[in-house]
């Protein structure tokens, strides 16, 4: 009987760890569905990002911090010797399944096949 208690703990246990245990977003990502635009983010598992948009002769740039909630991740950009002037302050991106959709809900962050880039 001991053991089979024993095995019962150890299966809520299981299955209370998969359960609180969220899906990480860090990876390398590509912005699709926007026409004449491209946007890359990289969200790094120190809890660092690149970010860059191009829109025709417009390029901004930023880098900071990322943190991420079950629905959102926010995007805090710091002034850098490489970016001494970020796009924005910070940025909010709404997750929908693997994809994090911008504010404006135009097109999608799509995770990049071989995310390890």
């Amino acid at each position: 009987m001991n053991r089979i208690a024993c095995l019962a703990a150890l299966l809520l246990a299981c299955t209370g760890m998969s359960a609180t245990a969220a899906p990480t977003p860090v990876g390398h990502y590509y912005l699709q569905g926007v026409m004449e635009t491209g946007s890359e983010l990289l969200l790094r598992d120190d809890g660092r990002f690149q970010w860059y948009l191009v829109v025709g002769a417009l390029d901004l740039f930023a880098e900071g911090d990322w943190t991420a909630t079950d629905d959102t991740v926010l995007l805090t950009a710091h002034k850098s010797e490489a970016v001494p002037s970020p796009a924005f302050e910070t940025l909010t991106l709404r997750v929908d399944g693997a994809n994090l959709v911008p504010p404006d809900g135009r097109g999608a962050y799509v995770l990049a096949k071989n995310s390890g880039d």
